[in-house]
């Protein structure tokens, strides 16, 4: 076939991580037509395009003809020219037997190529290795500990007699493994697979056959080989052979949710202590990750926290910074509570699916999605799952001690509702935990039915122009205001109402437009940093000739850049901090406090209202009031004196016409009928200090005898520093966590929302207070 590349017509290519051993002779078809090149080369352009697993390339391909020739390059006859991102190409020519290309770079020498198509006779399948574990695994990886029995699973093309063996710690010993005993098969849509190769997404027509074991229960620890044979596949036997190294066991926790998950280390401010931690302190070398853009999560490799701050990626950082910050720092937190507890320090796999710009609904099943309304009577938007089969699918066999989600920035211009008439996004919270909770443990004594799930509730940037933040915080507990609680047992959560980026929107006025001013004080670079043109004059002016005042602020932003705007707070590190004090004083049977004051209930006394606080929950924590500038009323505080004014979520007649009647829904707190009543008006700051007994007490003096209707704390956009500071964001940040009624352990109050009836509090359903 000395002139196979002039006559295959519509070919693929699909690239392995091995070389191919040379098979039967391929007969070639000479039909087909070449197009001409802007370089004038006769060329074939290849399909599809073909990921190489470590989510680093965009990869397209030319068969080009010669012998024509361009000033400094000839292209002789049979070439392949592979194109990586549009910076990398590689070129080789086709074997005589036509069934291999030879690279002419040694560098890419791991990766050759078999062809085959419509219009050549080549071998059936499989081409290469069509067997192999799923994406989802890899060597340095960790397996869930025992009391639950891990899995390991992947497909075969062409056999069904698979055997695993598992070597280490004294423990080794030989499963035979199930036969198509996976949730759903590898299709050519919802799997990219992994170790040991096997055919990429529609090369093969699916589904292919799958394979799982379940290992016996396991103590954390130890260094495991997992060797998996399959004893009757047709393909050359060196690839019926595959295995995973360097695997222990321990505790594997799956992030996922939209872009502040997905946010890489790279953009937050403790990046470099974290990484002088691991390579300088033997720190968090408990910790392995999925290393890489959570975008490409079911197919990046399994690193060791050492390995991940040691290993550049192509973007000349450490794989760990391209690792979901929230994710990582969760760990981290986790890893310092067992340290600080004197527990065991457990190896931590962290495995994260976050994609930026995602609603909650893609993440379910269609047929969960259709339980909750998006309101009274009206079906939720059809996102069909998108991402269920893409993100979440490849994972569902895996053993996993529990989950963190962290996402609703897309879902703010949708209706926030309530659990209770399983409307909204309170609705979907709930059953995406259901859903999520069934999958992973539909096979027994693997995934614990009510395995742990922590959430995030959001930072006030991330309403993304949508209303009623207080009440999504609210919806992310199901609308109880606090987790655990009896829609979502078993959970914990990381309030970030507070946590907004330290030095403000788009990262402060000294780079960025102020009040309709650009100061132009900075100059600095960084990848998704924001792009400015320093100007002294206009700094000066703006300054008043002292444009040392933007230091701090420069500094910031030249050391970490934003990303993508305020949306994306760049202190990930109080966030994770958060969710492993949660986690470890509820998962992992801390005896210290797990939320921050929660409403209990209060009282109108005369020219005082007394809020009182779940005294169980503090778990001995003292009510802290923080400083704040009472002049200016910024308690976050406020009351209402009108009782019709009463609304935790007003919504549009017509939700597509902001102009329509409004109306407040009974499960809000209203009547259910359009009204004139501006729900959003009415509400008065008052200045709170603490009370007897774990309370917080507010001045009713400025109501001048108006009877208090109903109250509320941190609802919606809350800013927590003094705005009127003319150095904020410029030489001072506004510090995390700067918000009044804290808890003496650090952790905020739970925002609330209550009505005041006969001098008490009355929380809407299923709150109590």
């Amino acid at each position: 076939c000395p002139t196979c590349l002039d006559k295959m017509f519509g070919f693929s290519l699909m690239l392995t991580a091995a070389v191919l051993a040379a098979q039967s002779h391929a007969t070639c078809d000479m039909s087909g037509t070449w197009s001409v090149q802007d370089d004038g080369y006769l060329a074939k352009r290849l399909f599809p395009a073909v990921d190489l697993g470590n989510g680093n390339f965009n990869l397209t391909m030319d068969i080009r003809h010669g012998p024509q020739t361009v000033p400094g390059h000839v292209f002789p006859n049979n070439t392949v020219k592979v194109t990586f991102s549009s910076t990398q190409t590689y070129y080789g020519n086709f074997t005589p037997n036509c069934t291999t290309i030879l690279w002419s770079d040694s560098s890419f020498g791991n990766y050759w190529c078999r062809s085959w198509g419509m219009g050549c006779v080549s071998p059936p399948p499989p081409y290469g290795q069509g067997f192999s574990f799923s994406s989802t695994f890899g060597s340095n990886m960790v397996l869930q500990r025992q009391p639950a029995q891990a899995a390991a699973y992947g497909i075969v093309v062409g056999g069904s007699k698979i055997e695993v063996t598992i070597i280490g710690e004294g423990d080794n010993y030989t499963l035979p493994a199930k036969i198509n005993a996976t949730h759903s098969p590898h299709g050519p849509d919802n799997v990219t697979v992994g170790v040991g190769g096997g055919p990429p997404p529609g090369v093969f027509p699916g589904p292919y056959t799958t394979w799982k074991v379940l290992f016996s229960p396991t103590r954390a620890g130890g260094n495991y080989t997992i060797i998996a044979r399959c004893l009757d596949c047709p393909q050359d036997p060196m690839w019926n052979t595959i295995n995973i190294t360097n695997v222990t066991f321990g505790d594997v926790w799956h992030c996922s949710g939209q872009s502040n998950m997905w946010l890489p280390v790279s953009h937050s401010f403790s990046r470099n202590d974290t990484i002088d931690g691991i390579l300088h302190q033997n720190k968090y070398r408990n910790i392995r990750i999925m290393a890489g853009d959570s975008a490409n999560g079911v197919s990046n490799p399994w690193m060791t926290a050492l390995q991940a701050a040691t290993q550049l990626s192509n973007l000349k950082q450490p794989d760990l910074f391209s690792f979901s910050a929230a994710c990582w720092y969760f760990a981290q937190g986790l890893t310092d509570e067992f340290v600080a507890g004197k527990d065991e320090v457990v190896p931590l796999g962290m495995a994260d699916t976050a994609i930026g710009g995602q609603r909650i609904e893609e993440y379910m099943n269609n047929r969960t999605i259709r339980v909750c309304s998006d309101r009274a009577g009206e079906n939720s938007p059809v996102w069909n799952g998108q991402l269920f089969g893409k993100m979440i699918m490849p994972f569902v066999d895996t053993t996993i001690k529990g989950w963190v989600w962290y996402q609703g920035e897309n879902n703010m211009g949708a209706t926030k509702g309530n659990s209770i008439v399983n409307v909204g996004y309170g609705c979907e919270q709930r059953e995406l935990v259901r859903e999520w909770r069934a999958i992973w443990s539909s096979t027994p004594n693997t995934t614990d039915p009510l395995a742990p799930f922590g959430v995030v509730t959001l930072a006030s940037s991330g309403s993304e122009g949508g209303p009623d933040m207080g009440a999504m915080r609210m919806a992310q507990t199901a609308n109880y205001g606090v987790l655990p609680n009896e829609a979502m047992p078993n959970t914990f959560l990381a309030q970030a109402f507070d946590l907004d980026d330290p030095w403000g929107p788009a990262a402060g006025p000294c780079f960025a437009q102020s009040k309709g001013e650009q100061w132009l004080c900075c100059q600095f670079q960084g990848a998704g940093g924001p792009k400015t043109t320093q100007n002294m004059t206009q700094c000066n002016m703006y300054t008043h000739n002292h444009p040392e005042i933007c230091d701090p602020a420069c500094a910031a932003a030249d050391d970490t850049p934003v990303a993508m705007g305020a949306i994306h707070p760049r202190d990930k590190k109080p966030v994770g901090d958060r969710l492993a004090r949660a986690a470890y004083n509820t998962v992992y049977g801390g005896k210290a406090s797990y939320t921050g004051p929660t409403l209990a209930g209060c009282s109108v006394d005369s020219n005082k209202l007394t809020i009182a606080f779940n005294q169980s929950l503090l778990r001995g924590d003292d009510i802290v009031v923080q400083f704040y500038n009472a002049s200016l009323n910024l308690s976050n505080f406020e009351v209402q004196i009108n009782a019709s004014n009463f609304c935790s979520e007003p919504l549009h007649v017509n939700a597509s016409n902001r102009s329509s009647p409004v109306y407040c829904p009974t499960w809000a707190g209203g009547s259910g009928k359009p009204t004139d009543v501006d729900y959003d008006g009415g509400w008065i700051p008052l200045n709170i200090t603490t009370g007897p007994a774990g309370s917080v007490v507010a001045d009713l003096t400025p109501l001048n005898g108006a009877i208090p209707t109903a109250v509320r704390y941190a609802w919606g956009v809350v800013s927590c520093c003094d705005p009127t500071d003319p150095l904020l964001y410029v030489s001072k940040p506004c510090k995390p966590g700067s918000c009044p009624i804290m808890a003496s352990s650090g952790l905020p109050a739970n925002p609330f929302l209550a009505r005041i009836t006969d001098g008490k509090c009355s929380c809407l359903p299923p709150q109590v207070c």
